[in-house]
This record gives C-alpha cells, sequence and structure tokens, in this order.
C-alpha cells in the first residue's frame, strides 16, 4: 500500500472517514471518493482525516451530500493537504452570508483547479475565493446561482486562466450587467472562458458590453454554448474583438442574424443556431483583413449562400457547412488559395449544376490541396446528369472517400456503398439499366455465398472454436507441461456445481487418495485471473483422460456443454488416444433431454452410470480407474 498512487473508493457507501483512514498512504497521488454519504461536516470528515495523504494531488469527493442544500467543506478538514493542485466537490448554502471555501484553504498554496458541478444554491460575492487566491482553472457547472452579491466574484484569482461556467440562472436573477460583470471580475487575465447556458434569461447578447471589458486583456479563446433563449445579436460594425483573441464559438444560441469584427480569430464556430435566412443575403463578417482560418456554419438551416459570404477571407482552411439545406455551390472561392477542406455533408445537394463545377474549378486551378466531403448528400445517378458524374470521376481525388459516396439511380433504388465510380463508369459506356442487374446478381451471389460461409461456419462452429482457444493457448505458452511427461494430469473432472460434493469428496477420495491419480478441478486447478476459455481449453489440453458427470444441471450449463465439446474435439485431433472422453450419468435421463452431441457419442460408445450403492460404488470406482489408465 505504500507503493499506492491512485485509488478510487467511489460507490462503496463510506459514511465517515478518521485519522486512521488512509494510514500508509503517504504517496498517493490520486484519490475519489465520489458517490458515497459523506456529508460535509466535521462528524463525518473530522479534522486529520486526510493527515496520512502527505503527496497528495488530486481529490474528487463529488456527489455525497445528494438531499443535503448546505454542501460547504469543512476547512478544518482540508487544511492538511498541502500539496494538493486538484479539488472536485459539491458545493451549496441556502445561507448567502456563509464562506463557501473558509479560512483553511487558505493552506492550499498549490491548488489550481477547482471543479464543483450538480450543486445546489450557490451565492457567489466578492470575498467567494478570498482564501484561493492560487487558482488557474476555474469550472463550474450544473449549478443554480440564485443571487449574486457584488459583480467582482473572481476579483481574488489574480491567476486565474481558464473560467468555465455551465448554470441555470432565472430571468429575475439575470441580466447583462451581470453577465459582463463576470467576465470583467475575471482581472483581465483569463485566456479561456467558456459561458454555457449562463444567457439564456437575455433576449439580447451583450456582445458590445463584453468586447469594452476584454479588450485589453490576453484572452484568448472565447466560448458561448447551450443559450438557446439568446436570439438578438447587435448588428453594429463598430464592435471589434480583443486583438488576443484567436477562438471564438456561438453554439447553439439561436442567432437569427450576426456581425462580428474579428481582424485577429483563427476559428469561428457560430453552428446550431438559425442564421439560415440572414446568410442568404449577408455575411456574418465585416473584417477587412480577416486571418480567419476556420468557420464553422454547420446546422443553421442553410438553403443558399450569399456569393461574397467568404470574400476578405483569404487564409481560410476549413469551411464546415454540414446539415443543412444547401443545393449549390454558389459562393466566391477562386480566392481561397490555402482552402484544405470544404464540408458540404448532410445536406440537399441532388448534383453540381454548371455554375458550382466552374466555381470549383476556379480554385482547383490554383489549389492542389483541396478536399470536398458530399457524403451523406441525395446525389443523384442517370443519364442527364452524365456530365457531372465524369467530371466529378475526372477530379475523383478531391472528393473525400469517392467510391463510398451513394446516389439514387433512375428507378429510385439507392445505390450501394463502395460503388460510385463503378456506376459512373457504367452510365459512360452505355447509359442503360445493365448496371442494375450486374448490382442485382452482385447481392444475390454476395448474399449466397454469404449464407453458404455462414452455414459452413455453424456446421463446424465447435471445431473452429476449438482450433482458436488452442491457437491462442499455443502462443500464450508454447510448453505448458510440467516434469511428469506429456501430461500434467491424468484427468480433467467436467461437472456442474450442484455435484460439486461428489466431486471433492468422492472423486478425491477414491481417484487421487485411493487410486494415486491427479485430478484438474475447476473450482480448484484452474488460474485465478485468467480466462475462463482459456483455463478449460488449458486443462483439456493438459489432461490424459476428460470425465464429464452428465446431470440436467450440466446440461442446461453454457461452460459445461463448452468442455464436452472442448474435449470432443481434442479427441478428434488426438489421433493417437480416440478414448480421450467418457460419460458418467450421475443421473438417470432420458434420451429426449440429450442435445443431440451428447445423445451421438452415446450411440457409438460406451458409458458408465453411477449406482449409488455401497457394492455397486466399488464397481464402479473400479472401472472409472481402468478407464483412466486405459
Amino acid at each position: 500500500m505504500f507503493s499506492l498512487r491512485k485509488l478510487d473508493i467511489s460507490f462503496c457507501y463510506f459514511s465517515s472517514l478518521n485519522e486512521e483512514t488512509f494510514s500508509g498512504l503517504e504517496n498517493l497521488l490520486h484519490l475519489t471518493l465520489n458517490n458515497n454519504v459523506l456529508n460535509y461536516n466535521t462528524k463525518q470528515l473530522p479534522r486529520g482525516s486526510f493527515k496520512a495523504l502527505k503527496s497528495l494531488k488530486q481529490l474528487s469527493i463529488q456527489h455525497n451530500n445528494l438531499e443535503s442544500r448546505n454542501k460547504i467543506f469543512p476547512d478544518e478538514t482540508i487544511v492538511d493537504l498541502i500539496l494538493l493542485e486538484v479539488l472536485e466537490l459539491d458545493v451549496g448554502c441556502e445561507d448567502h452570508h456563509r464562506q463557501l471555501f473558509g479560512k483553511g484553504f487558505s493552506s492550499l498554496y498549490n491548488l489550481r483547479t477547482l471543479n464543483f458541478s450538480i450543486c445546489g444554491d450557490v451565492y457567489l460575492n466578492n470575498d467567494t475565493f478570498k482564501h484561493t487566491p492560487y487558482l488557474t482553472n476555474v469550472y463550474i457547472s450544473k449549478c443554480s446561482i440564485l443571487r449574486i452579491n457584488g459583480l467582482k466574484a473572481f476579483s481574488q484569482l489574480k491567476r486565474l486562466r481558464v473560467l468555465e461556467l455551465d448554470v441555470d440562472i432565472s430571468e429575475e436573477r439575470m441580466d447583462e450587467s451581470w453577465t459582463v460583470g463576470v467576465i470583467e471580475a475575471s482581472n483581465h487575465k483569463v485566456k479561456d472562458t467558456n459561458i454555457v447556458h449562463m444567457l439564456q434569461a437575455l433576449s439580447t447578447f451583450p456582445w458590445g458590453k463584453i468586447n469594452d471589458e476584454l479588450f485589453s486583456t490576453p484572452i484568448h479563446e472565447l466560448y458561448f454554448t447551450k443559450n438557446r433563449n439568446v436570439v438578438v445579436f447587435p448588428k453594429k460594425r463598430s464592435i471589434r474583438a480583443p486583438p488576443s483573441l484567436r477562438s471564438l464559438a456561438f453554439s447553439n444560441c439561436g442567432f437569427r442574424q450576426i456581425l462580428l469584427n474579428l481582424t485577429y480569430v483563427t476559428t469561428l464556430k457560430i453552428d446550431g443556431n438559425q442564421l439560415g435566412n440572414y446568410l442568404a443575403n449577408n455575411t456574418y463578417m465585416t473584417t477587412k483583413t480577416s486571418r480567419l482560418e476556420f468557420i464553422s456554419l454547420s446546422n443553421n438551416s442553410i438553403y443558399n449562400l450569399y456569393s461574397q459570404i467568404f470574400n476578405n477571407q483569404p487564409y481560410l482552411k476549413v469551411i464546415d457547412l454540414s446539415y443543412n439545406f444547401l443545393k449549390n455551390v454558389n459562393f466566391h472561392m477562386k480566392h481561397m488559395i490555402h482552402l484544405e477542406m470544404l464540408i458540404l455533408a448532410k445536406n440537399s445537394i441532388f448534383y453540381l449544376d454548371d455554375n458550382s463545377i466552374a466555381n470549383i474549378d476556379q480554385i482547383l486551378k490554383e489549389n492542389n490541396n483541396l478536399k470536398i466531403n458530399l457524403s451523406g448528400n441525395p446525389l443523384h445517378c442517370g443519364c442527364s446528369l452524365l456530365p457531372y458524374l465524369e467530371w466529378m470521376m475526372h477530379v475523383r481525388k478531391r472528393f473525400v472517400n469517392f467510391d463510398q459516396l451513394r446516389c439514387i439511380l433512375e428507378n429510385g433504388s439507392m445505390s450501394m456503398s463502395n460503388s460510385f465510380g463503378d456506376i459512373i463508369l457504367h452510365l459512360q459506356t452505355d447509359c442503360m439499366n445493365y448496371s442494375h442487374l450486374i448490382v442485382g446478381v452482385s447481392f444475390a451471389l454476395f448474399v449466397f455465398i454469404s449464407l453458404l460461409i455462414a452455414a459452413l461456419i455453424y456446421r463446424h462452429r465447435w471445431k473452429l472454436r476449438y482450433l482458436f482457444y488452442t491457437a491462442k493457448l499455443r502462443y500464450a505458452s508454447q510448453n505448458n507441461m510440467d516434469n511428469r511427461g506429456q501430461y500434467v494430469y491424468d484427468a480433467f473432472i467436467s461437472y456442474s456445481d450442484e455435484i460439486r460434493t461428489f466431486v471433492t469428496r468422492d472423486c478425491i477420495d477414491n481417484l487421487e487418495r485411493d487410486g494415486h491419480f491427479k485430478l484438474c478441478i475447476h473450482h480448484r486447478d484452474f488460474l485465478p485471473g485468467a480466462a475462463i476459455t482459456d483455463n478449460i481449453t488449458q486443462a483439456i489440453q493438459s489432461s490424459r483422460k476428460t470425465i464429464c458427470i452428465i446431470t440436467r444441471s450440466f446440461i442446461e450449463s453454457y461452460y459445461c456443454m463448452f468442455e464436452y465439446n472442448m474435449a470432443r474435439m481434442e479427441s478428434i485431433h488426438r489421433k493417437k488416444d480416440k478414448s480421450l472422453i467418457f460419460l458418467v450419468f450421475y443421473e438417470q435421463l432420458q434420451p429426449e433431454e440429450l442435445p443431440l452431441v451428447l445423445y451421438e457419442i452415446i450411440q457409438k460408445k460406451t458409458y458408465i452410470e453411477y449406482p449409488n450403492d455401497v457394492h455397486g460404488n466399488l464397481i464402479f470406482w473400479e472401472k472409472i480407474k481402468d478407464a483412466i489408465n486405459a
């Protein structure tokens, strides 16, 4: 235990800790205590509970106070974790005057990351993070922040770099000033901010005020996501984004219009909005010297794009227009000499018209790296569309997974995957329906061969399984025999657990102690930790004989029948010993109760019935000994 580095004891119903709980774990680095019943109080978490964890760097103790509305971790308990770097816990308190992170947290000089989620009522004020000034990353998610006392809740965090807020705030508790206050309160040093759900109560996005507060900060990434109730974005050309900003996202915000001035941003995601009507006649960018490299407009109900939408964006490398309703490529592309990927997947493109082809041809002449993704579109294939199909065939290397594209044939059927190029070749030949016949015959042949292979596999399934496990066993160990000779055991006993007493008492007494045979019994001799099938195969191949003690429970057991079938296959492959397997009927069974594979062997080979009487038992055990020696 001294060398243990990581310990997860979640879902263990721990209700309390003490000074001895973690004794001997001085080198533990990561401790997870989630989903227990450890209420945050000094009775269940007394002072000194973590004293032994002198090296701990990460502690997760969440989802322990599900029924309690007050979730304030006792600071006198955590004071001993002076090397702690990451802390994940529950937070919440109805009394907004109480300190969420008490004075004891001030001793955690190495604490850099704080994560609290699925919490109750959280009241943030100017002193909330007073005792945790060294934090660089704060993640607050799935919380109900009902009241904010003061707009500088994060002002104590001078080193804050990453701030993620995923909270639900009611309209009466939330206004534009609060949102801007959260941004401003980050002390102008946050480089990565993700605001999720937080703006749902607003009807107008406060983009101007947010930029005013962040303009002189080193903010590098800014994400506003899943704020579905925000539908109005201010259309002001003069709102400039911070010059340090490189990545910006407005995903799933419900915007119907947007206008951005982004000179230095390289990644922009405005997917999952409702910009279809707006972008048909407008652009999203006013910048004349944009450095944008990635733009995502996917899932915006776009049916047509403004022809100059990507003008003044010469550095674009990826344009994502997937999951829309586009039918053509009618926007200007000639200037995009750096474009590497145009994603048009999952749109409504039936075919590329002459204007679209001419538009794409213009950029292909200047750009040798461009790839186009048309997957998931309802492409049509027919004689009337042969010119566009021939063009696609000519530039097929420019399309992602060209052969896997599927199209709708003239008879209304959908082509098979991996056949797009072949269909075009057939159409080029004579534009007749011979291709339909070929596809049908090919499919029928495939089905026939598949059924034939399936039938052969089913018929020889046990042989194939035997070969598989044998090969697996030989690969793992080339020599599994000991000094006794060719075999480790004289016999492997296959039985169901219902007659374990018979095996452990009678078989061992009569065959091992009296007969001096070495038996392999699964509950005693199987290797712990190995796969059951591997143990079974090893046991059969390491034994001269396999004795199957047949009962009704044996027949009903999957692993018992597996042992029987593996022994049957071994007897076929062990040419020198055809009597490897023999059966002992411990119960009286009717022929109709026996599986076919078992019934076949008793028709060909003799078997033994257990008499269960004193005189008969003597003869019975002598026959078993003779069979093993045979």
